[in-house]
């Protein structure tokens, strides 16, 4: 699926482990109740895109563009493998969910998209 136009797909409840999502146009997609485990969205545009009860393990974000996500409490991100240089400006995350991309080895970097900084964009305190 690498490299797609995949705005508006709907892929809640659904089992998509192990996908290549990179470099895809992934805006508006729907991702509720969704397994997600070993996938990438590297480099892709998940602007409003709905993550709520996803399960995030092993997924890499890495210079994604996610912006104005839907997150509940109940999106699990323990185990994300990257979020360097991704934008999550205003997208909003439970303070644990924040403290723990926060403090992930990979958050640093600016999105090479927006020009905004990866630690700017989940509000990290330092």
């Amino acid at each position: 699926l690498s490299k797609q136009n995949l705005k508006g797909v709907a892929f809640q409840q659904s089992i998509v482990r192990n996908c290549d999502f990179s470099n895809s146009d992934l805006r508006g997609a729907s991702f509720f109740d969704a397994t997600l485990t070993d996938s990438n969205f590297e480099n892709s545009n998940l602007e409003n895109v709905n993550l709520e009860m996803a399960q995030l393990t092993r997924v890499s974000f890495k210079n994604a563009v996610v912006t104005d996500a839907y997150v509940s409490g109940a999106t699990i991100f323990d185990g994300v493998k990257d979020v360097e240089g991704s934008d999550w400006s205003e997208t909003y995350l439970r303070a644990d969910q924040k403290k723990l991309l926060c403090n992930h080895p990979t958050a640093k970097g600016t999105n090479p998209v927006t020009g905004v900084d990866t630690r700017e964009s989940l509000m990290c305190p330092n």
